[in-house]
């Protein structure tokens, strides 16, 4: 029996997250482009692309992207392979599982939104943690962490152009159903299998060193991902010239991934398992209410060279006045979920032994 490694600081916790969601915003606009390459490629568009071929690639995209960052983590990481064990294995895999659902949902629905929009509907997992966390432990969660997820929700509403504003104050957008698509259920969808990992990380960290969940939660994303586009790809009607290894191969194609690779999966991810437990879970939805602020700063300026560099049409998206309240309200819900309480307390996992 040894004690496991101390929990980073509280602040330092924070500040590693910022830059976490700073990398999983760059890869809205990133994994747009490549849904649109993807559609040029098979000669549709994002309306006329059929659902399996939404799902398919996305599998595909996927299953690349994590089995690359599986290999890098196994060549840069070495030390933190000696401390894997059989319980790091099966958390990496619960993780890695939640995280596939996710993520798949995630990305077919980015196929016909925008990436800004993508984002701030995956920040509804900040509202769903707190509430799914109640169910489970049976307590709730503390108040400054419930009005920072109404604030959080409210900002949301907003961003999305569900909700408007005039001369009488806020309401429902008249033409809410119409703004609202497949793309954006499957998104929210999205989000509260986030959530699930959110609050897993939450509880398995505090027990075990929660970096040695990354190989395993890395392997079984991939192996899931490979496994759908196996099982699936032949259920496609759109047809191309190469299929799949053709586009693989365009230097646009492979660079962009190598992006994804990098920064959104593996250092996002190390750091994610590493940095979380500091944090409870609510506290940490909080901070990941920062991404969709991340998505649309890039979404605002990466597109453009994206465009270029793909030879897709991909236009930047516009400043705009929701974005600024609705930002605003997010970035409000971060300061007060995050406020200290008055009286500290301990990460449980300071006096965990395995």
């Amino acid at each position: 029996m040894s004690s496991l490694p101390t929990l980073p600081s509280r602040r330092r916790a924070i500040a590693a997250l910022v830059v976490v969601n700073a990398m999983w915003g760059s890869s809205f606009p990133i994994v747009k482009s490549m849904n649109l390459q993807i559609d040029q490629h098979f000669a549709v568009t994002e309306w006329t692309a059929s659902h399996w071929l939404r799902g398919v690639s996305a599998a595909w995209v996927i299953g690349i992207r994590f089995a690359a960052a599986l290999v890098l983590f196994l060549l840069l990481y070495r030390t933190t392979l000696r401390r894997v064990g059989l319980p790091h294995v099966l958390s990496g895999v619960a993780v890695g599982t939640l995280f596939f659902m996710g993520l798949l949902l995630q990305v077919v629905g980015l196929g016909t939104i925008p990436a800004s929009r993508s984002g701030f509907l995956t920040s509804l997992a900040v509202v769903f943690t707190p509430l799914i966390g109640t169910l489970i432990r049976r307590r709730m969660p503390r108040v400054p962490v419930i009005l920072a997820a109404v604030l959080a929700l409210l900002g949301t509403a907003i961003l999305t152009g569900l909700f408007v504003w005039d001369e009488t104050g806020i309401g429902i957008a008249a033409d809410a159903r119409q703004k609202w698509t497949l793309g954006d259920s499957l998104t929210t969808l999205a989000a509260l299998f986030f959530s699930g990992q959110i609050l897993l990380v939450d509880q398995l960290g505090k027990r075990y060193d929660s970096v040695a969940f990354t190989p395993s939660m890395f392997a079984s994303t991939a192996l899931l991902a490979f496994a759908v586009f196996v099982i699936f790809s032949g259920q496609i009607p759109e047809t191309s010239a190469g299929g799949w290894a053709t586009l693989a191969m365009q230097p646009s194609f492979y660079g962009l991934m190598a992006l994804l690779v990098v920064f959104p999966s593996l250092l996002a991810f190390v750091w994610m398992n590493k940095y979380q437990p500091s944090l409870s879970a609510g506290e940490a939805a909080v901070v990941y209410t920062m991404e969709p602020l991340f998505a649309s700063f890039w979404a605002m300026c990466l597109p453009v060279w994206l465009s270029v560099w793909c030879l897709i049409d991909y236009q930047n998206e516009r400043f705009s006045l929701p974005l600024v309240i609705g930002g605003t309200l997010v970035l409000a819900a971060n300061v007060l979920a995050l406020w200290e309480p008055g009286k500290a307390e301990l990460p449980p996992r300071l006096n965990a032994t395995a």
